[in-house]
């Protein structure tokens, strides 16, 4: 992430900046002007009610960070986020409360395409989240997509040998190597899910990697060479 983030976000003019302020001494100058140079017309308030200014964040930068990082375990995306910025700058304070309209945190996972905003109370309905939104999934902690509604489930995963295999990740295809887990490896670290390989459990690595395997090393396709990929599998 960015080192210079929290003055990539807070940097930018305020809506407004060039208004005319709000009037000071309105009523002398009422009393020093001539009758006849007087104004003809005013709004009720006079000129005591200047325009207004309000805050104008360059959000942009942090959406882009958090679709980075989809995939990824929230607390880490949450904590590099927090890093660039002071909690004791009212304005800088003030983005990260922005976080909760780009990641939904409280929600109901019924599958990739169907989630919903978890109520606050039971006795009021939910509603879902569209297409697009990013949430924390409730059961892995990742920072997830709310996926298109499609009959058929989408290619995720293709199968390149016994110890490596491709991954679709963010519309992004990637080489993971991948190894068994065995009790005797001690304390390793799935670099594709970004987890302890000891607090993983069957049903997850199975769901990603479609076996009881983590990732050891991973590599970003380059374009041609996931279309040369996607080709090489339609035409089994």
């Amino acid at each position: 992430m960015r080192s210079d983030m929290d003055k990539v976000i807070v940097e930018r003019p305020r809506y407004g900046s060039r208004l005319p302020s709000r009037k000071k001494g309105y009523r002398k100058l009422i009393q020093t002007t001539p009758f006849d140079e007087l104004p003809t017309k005013e709004p009720l308030l006079g000129r005591w009610k200047g325009l207004e200014r309000c805050l104008n964040e360059h959000l942009g930068p942090m959406r882009r960070f958090l679709r980075s990082n989809v995939g990824r375990p929230w607390n880490n995306v949450h904590r590099e986020l927090c890093e660039h910025i002071s909690f004791s700058n009212a304005v800088q304070a003030h983005v990260l409360q922005h976080i909760e309209q780009y990641v939904r945190q409280n929600v109901i996972v019924e599958s990739p395409s169907n989630v919903y905003m978890a109520a606050g109370n039971r006795w009021f309905a939910t509603h879902p989240l569209r297409v697009g939104e990013m949430y924390v999934c409730p059961h892995s902690a990742l920072l997830k997509v709310v996926e298109k509604n499609r009959r058929n489930d989408p290619l995720q995963r293709l199968s390149l040998s016994d110890e490596a295999m491709c991954l679709l990740r963010d519309n992004s295809w990637w080489e993971v190597k991948v190894r068994r887990r065995e009790p005797w490896l001690g304390h390793l670290w799935d670099v594709w899910l970004e987890r302890d390989v000891s607090k993983l459990t069957s049903q997850e690595t199975s769901e990603i990697y479609g076996d009881d395997l983590f990732a050891t090393s991973k590599r970003l396709l380059m374009p041609d060479e996931a279309k040369k990929l996607i080709r090489k599998h339609k035409s089994k």
